[in-house]
């Protein structure tokens, strides 16, 4: 019997694996960076929650650009990428939400007590 050929939806299936193989290679070194260039000293734990918070940067980033129509390479590259700079990444959205936070509460607090400090 002769083999069928490859079906796109099988292509795109090994991109998704190449994507999650990225996303779990990029956030191992990214997390290391700080660690090997001296900044830090080694604390595994430390290093441990910022190997899960850049492959969540990297997961959330790939479900983000999956539901574009943006081909599958540039998601795989995109996904590693924010991967690799997850944790700055998830530390430049938590001071984002932070700041807008406090200007919504900081606002709210001068209607409030109309407008005095």
């Amino acid at each position: 019997m002769k083999p069928e050929p490859a079906r796109i939806e099988d292509f795109m299936t090994a991109l998704t694996c190449i994507a999650g193989a990225l996303i779990l290679v990029c956030s191992i070194s990214g997390a290391a960076m700080p660690y090997v260039k001296g900044e830090k000293m080694f604390v595994f734990t430390r290093y441990l929650v910022e190997v899960i918070s850049s492959a969540a940067a990297g997961v959330i980033v790939f479900l983000i650009l999956r539901v574009t129509d943006m081909p599958e390479e540039w998601i795989a590259a995109l996904s590693g990428l924010s991967a690799y700079f997850g944790t700055r990444l998830m530390n430049v959205l938590y001071s984002i939400l932070v700041g807008r936070l406090k200007i919504i509460f900081h606002d709210k607090h001068d209607d409030d007590n109309g407008g005095q400090k």
